[in-house]
């Protein structure tokens, strides 16, 4: 129960019982004055019955008329005369129930009455004894009148004495709503700071000493932030021209080329700097290294539309584009401009073109490509740029695999395993290496459509971008997921990497958050999603839409392929992702301190570290010095 609630109630109470006891005291002191004026009513009423008895004791028909009388004048209940010959005694007594008066209300006043009685003389002689009783009639309607008028007044007073308490209480209580807000948005790792504060002193205290706490871990964060930044810089950035080095390119490849990321693969493009010694000789080391940062510089201008790039210096006269989803004419529309800008350097700064120039080699690769390949043909296409006399350009493309599937098979095959559901829904384990046990299990999918129509994610999820049945294909595998009985996934947690183009794709909201509706509540399991790094970076508004949509239906969300790219890891607070998934090359070649760096972020957000493509048990010693325990990959074999 709240607070509110707790002192409303215990207040409200207070004030029933005060209430009530007044309305009480008042009803009780009132029923005994009625009483009490009504004994000394009949009292006073006796001396003058007396009188007229006596004169009628002579005659016993005109002593029961004088009674009859009386009595019929309403103010008796009980009226009796006993002579001393017993001869004339006459008892009259009014058991007609009070009219307009519940009985029950009766039955609670129960007025007692007491008789009066005097005695009849005629002369020196009494000729008997008269004993009346008060009519209590009287005194029970006006007592239920009187009762009806303070129920009422009760009622009001009551009504009025609540509203004013809990207005009185929204008032004062109004800082502790704002504490409260304060402290649940910190459990979602939100930090707010309350900058007005409550009149109450023992509120403002509390609030102060939320806003010091808040400040202290976003403290906490931001020093974490710009020694990751600063740690960052050391291990994957050039220091002359602010790119990164070869170490980033080669941890960044791997992801950059997986098939579930790209479509259509993309185009890799190695510069080499002749003549470097000469710009040295002529323009001094200083402003050699300046014309560097031109260059690259330059460099990000040509490539900016693609956001997932990774431009880097991987020695003192080599440079490396690597731009996925690049085809090959803007790829070399980009290599003309390189070219042009670099001579336009070599012109501003009166350098000769014949001493010092740029050979470039351009591979355009397919998404199925593997990183040594890819840096090997890259390679063979600037030895092929460098023989040429002409041209210091060259472009090496692959040509199409002739047994490979065209488009309109590719669509063929995956609307009829969307229209049909061809697809087989598979889950592999997370584990928490130190206790063996499961954290959560990771959604995948094939297409099983008979016996030639079987393929990998790996196969068909280029064509379904190129095609854009991306979404459909999603929605058809997360409606099989939420809305069939899995019983591997009973009581655990299933996490779903949602790509980049589903994300995009703006029915997609609609549609999950309809399925979501319909079907959250039913469900035997936990969800969780996931989105690539790269992408939560460069379209944190969009991820945060969706962030807020798994939310509302209690659903957690995650980041994977996290190569610490970004240059400020405020995202990460917007966003508040319960973990973020590393590939295990990335987390073990982490100096301690950029590691360290990089779990105070973590910690004070309150998230988890997930290391992917873990393979060997020394690679899980190693994570687990750390303190990385939960794993996935082909480790989750071996310690089961």
């Amino acid at each position: 129960m709240t607070l509110f609630k707790q002192m409303a109630l215990a207040i409200s109470i207070l004030i029933i019982i005060m209430l009530a006891a007044v309305m009480g005291i008042n009803y009780k002191s009132a029923k005994q004055d009625m009483i009490q004026s009504l004994y000394e009513t009949t009292v006073n009423n006796i001396s003058t019955l007396t009188i007229k008895l006596a004169d009628a004791s002579e005659d016993s028909a005109l002593l029961v008329s004088t009674i009859d009388a009386e009595f019929d004048s309403g103010y008796y209940k009980m009226m009796e005369f006993k002579s001393n010959d017993g001869k004339s005694d006459y008892l009259q007594i009014d058991n007609d129930p009070v009219e307009g008066i519940p009985l029950w209300f009766i039955n609670f006043t129960d007025i007692k009455l007491d008789s009066v009685s005097a005695d009849v003389s005629s002369g020196w002689n009494i000729v008997g004894i008269v004993s009346v009783t008060g009519d209590t009639g009287i005194v029970y309607k006006a007592l239920y009148k009187m009762f009806i008028k303070l129920l009422y007044l009760f009622v009001i007073s009551v009504t009025i004495a609540l509203i004013t308490l809990s207005i009185l209480l929204h008032f004062v209580l109004k800082p502790l709503y704002s504490v409260q807000n304060q402290a649940e948005a910190i459990l979602r790792n939100k930090f707010i700071i309350q900058e007005k504060m409550p009149y109450t002193t023992e509120f403002k205290d509390v609030v102060k000493g939320m806003n010091a706490m808040v400040s202290k871990v976003e403290e906490i964060f931001e020093k974490g932030n710009e020694a990751v930044k600063r740690n960052k810089e050391l291990l994957y950035n050039d220091p002359t021209t602010k790119l990164f080095n070869r170490r980033y390119l080669m941890l960044k490849l791997p992801s950059l080329i997986k098939a579930e990321n790209k479509a259509n693969g993309g185009t890799i493009i190695f510069i080499a700097l002749s003549g470097a010694e000469v710009l040295n000789q002529v323009l001094g080391r200083q402003k050699a290294d300046d014309i560097f940062l031109e260059f690259a510089n330059e460099l990000n201008n040509v490539c900016k539309e693609y956001d997932e790039k990774v431009i880097a210096r991987v020695n003192g006269t080599e440079f490396t584009l690597m731009l996925p989803d690049c085809e090959s004419k803007p790829a070399n529309n980009i290599a003309d401009k390189i070219n042009d800008k670099f001579n336009e350097l070599l012109k501003d700064n009166e350098l000769n073109s014949r001493d010092i120039f740029i050979n470039l080699g351009l591979y355009r690769y397919k998404p199925t490509v593997g990183v040594g390949e890819l840096l090997t043909r890259a390679d063979n296409a600037l030895t092929l740029a460098k023989a040429d006399e002409n041209n210091n350009k060259y472009l090496f493309e692959e040509k199409d695999d002739e047994n490979a599937l065209g488009k309109e098979q590719w669509r063929t095959i995956i609307e009829e395993s969307i229209s049909h559901n061809y697809f087989s829904l598979k889950f592999w384990p997370t584990l928490n290496a130190k206790t063996k046990t499961v954290d959560h299990k990771v959604m995948t999918f094939t297409i099983d459509g008979g016996e030639d129509k079987k393929f990998f994610y790996g196969d068909f999820i280029a064509p379904a971008i190129n095609l854009g049945l991306v979404s459909k294909m999603y929605i058809v595998t997360l409606r099989d997921l939420i809305t069939q009985r899995h019983q591997k996934l009973d009581n655990s947690v299933c996490s779903i990497r949602l790509s980049n183009e589903f994300i995009e794709d703006t029915k997609s909201f609609n549609e999950l958050s309809s399925l979501f509706e319909k079907h959250a509540k039913t469900l035997r399991f936990k969800l969780s999603f996931e989105v690539t790094d790269s992408f939560a970076i460069n379209n944190t508004a969009v991820v945060k839409g969706f962030v807020d949509l798994f939310t509302k239906y209690g659903f957690s969300f995650g980041i994977n392929s996290f190569t610490g790219e970004s240059n400020d890891f405020n995202y990460l607070k917007e966003l508040n992702p319960t973990f973020l998934k590393a590939d295990s090359a990335f987390l073990l070649d982490q100096s301690q301190d950029s590691m360290s760096a990089l779990q105070v972020i973590t910690d004070s957000l309150g998230i988890d570290i997930i290391a992917t493509f873990v393979k060997t048990k020394d690679e899980l010693e190693k994570l687990q010095t750390m303190h990385i325990n939960s794993v996935q990959g082909p480790i989750t074999d071996i310690i089961k």
